[in-house]
């Protein structure tokens, strides 16, 4: 089933243009686009902007949050749901931006790569 981000934003709250979107600190959801993450679900590469690198770091201390997460092809396209995910761990390391950058195409844009695993339980 096809979801747009408001239909996301009021089944898990939080912010509606993010994302990683949440609410005192605590993610409520992942929304990737294909486009920029042709990994996602299972790898997302963040971006370099303040807030954008901050939900990062964010999502990192809280490996024990099980997340619904929604992807979606490119910008004109609907998210479908693809299960529920926590983060396993972040890497800011040189080459594996440099990989990232290379799958994405956005040089010099990354701030780090995230590696999400499914939550069995909630499947």
């Amino acid at each position: 089933m096809p979801y747009t981000r408001t239909q996301i934003q009021a089944f898990v709250g939080g912010e509606l243009t993010t994302y990683l979107p949440q609410r005192d600190h605590r993610i409520l959801a992942g929304c990737f686009a294909r486009d920029l993450n042709p990994k996602a679900p299972d790898i997302v590469f963040a971006g370099n902007k303040a807030k954008v690198a901050h939900k990062a770091r964010l999502l990192a201390r809280q490996p024990d949050n099980c997340f619904p997460v929604f992807v979606r092809d490119n910008k004109r396209a609907p998210y479908f749901f693809q299960g529920y995910f926590a983060y396993e761990r972040l890497s800011d390391l040189a080459e594996d931006i440099r990989s990232a950058e290379a799958l994405s195409g956005r040089y010099n844009q990354l701030s780090c790569v995230l590696h999400l695993k499914r939550c069995p339980d909630r499947e």
